[in-house]
């Protein structure tokens, strides 16, 4: 006979017990945060065969499903909780789906036929899952993806009410890591209204970029023509890489660079930035133009001290002098 355990959460304790569930008896959850990554907004009205489908093309499932034929079945146990003769998969999806196709493979094999299980019964509220799942994939030491990541805690926020302090001290985050999070997962759900292909709620890093910057968070914020430009980048390819939301704001304030990205892209954008500042490719360019700044505005007492003579800080002024007339001379430059 099982017997029964329970899980501490949010000061309640809840029962369940361990067994094995047939996975040809388990039922794939839409709600799961994962599956919603994969589908996008269409969650809600995917079959089963679909869920099935959209979970298995993910790369990092078959390599569950290799792990899991290597391991003889499915080692950690998925958290489930009882509909009549059926059991909701919680958590632990993707294993399940994993287990469907060795078993598809090896019909006859009783290793992928079960899967062990947490299983809950009706005690088990969506509030408790959602809270459970935050330990496990927020700030537990299997993290889901940014995007999931995201999702989960505005629905904590957003559904369930809890408070900037509560995630703060429950997740282990920042207020200012929340905001940013917050922030960009609702832009990216605004995004996906006008481009619902599913996979573009990975552009849900480059609004997360976005979101970094005080600067360009606030422009996104109060002036509906950059949101504007900033989808129709994204959606156009004209950024194809989140870490390039990075050089945005120097983009931006070059009249011809932001000229070259509203028309060929980021790339394009980069190259005329380069070209009027190579100290941005450059290593040796950049340390001459920090010590071009800070030669401009150097302090007095330096400046005394090479009038008296320092030997050292004018030893180190004649090197860079030096430096510069060999480096005109291997260049061919006229002075």
């Amino acid at each position: 006979m099982a017997t029964t355990e329970t899980l501490l959460i949010q000061g309640k304790s809840i029962p369940y017990h361990r067994g094995s569930v047939p996975v040809s008896d388990c039922i794939l959850d839409p709600q799961n945060p994962r599956i919603q990554f994969l589908v996008g907004q269409k969650a809600g009205s995917a079959t089963e065969s679909e869920l099935e489908d959209l979970i298995w093309e993910k790369d990092a499932v078959k390599g569950l499903a290799q792990s899991i034929q290597q391991n003889g079945g499915i080692y950690e146990a998925i958290i489930v909780q009882r509909k009549k003769n059926k059991y909701l998969v919680r958590e632990g999806n993707c294993r399940t789906v994993s287990a469907r196709h060795l078993l598809a493979q090896y019909p006859n094999d009783a290793r992928f036929m079960t899967a062990p299980a947490m299983i809950f019964e009706s005690d088990l509220t969506e509030e408790d899952l959602a809270v459970l799942l935050a330990d496990m994939h927020v700030s537990g030491k299997i993290r889901w993806d940014a995007y999931e990541q995201a999702k989960h805690i505005a629905d904590l926020y957003n559904v369930y009410g809890k408070t900037y302090d509560w995630l703060g001290n429950h997740l282990r985050l920042s207020k200012t890591k929340i905001n940013e999070m917050l922030l960009a997962y609702a832009a990216t759900r605004e995004f996906l209204q006008n481009n619902p292909d599913p996979g573009n709620v990975r552009k849900f890093s480059f609004f997360h970029e976005l979101m970094k910057k005080r600067e360009l968070r606030e422009q996104f914020k109060e002036d509906p023509e950059f949101k504007q430009k900033f989808h129709r980048w994204l959606a156009e390819g004209k950024l194809s890489d989140a870490k390039q939301v990075r050089n945005l704001s120097a983009v931006l304030q070059s009249k011809d660079a932001a000229t070259a990205l509203d028309k060929k892209g980021i790339e394009e954008a980069s190259r005329i930035l380069i070209k009027n500042d190579p100290s941005l490719e450059s290593d040796l360019f950049q340390a001459v133009k920090r010590a071009t700044e800070q030669l401009r505005k150097a302090p007095a007492s330096d400046i005394q001290d090479l009038k008296t003579g320092n030997p050292q800080k004018v030893i180190m002024i004649r090197d860079l002098s030096r430096a510069i007339e060999d480096l005109y001379t291997l260049a061919g430059i006229a002075k």
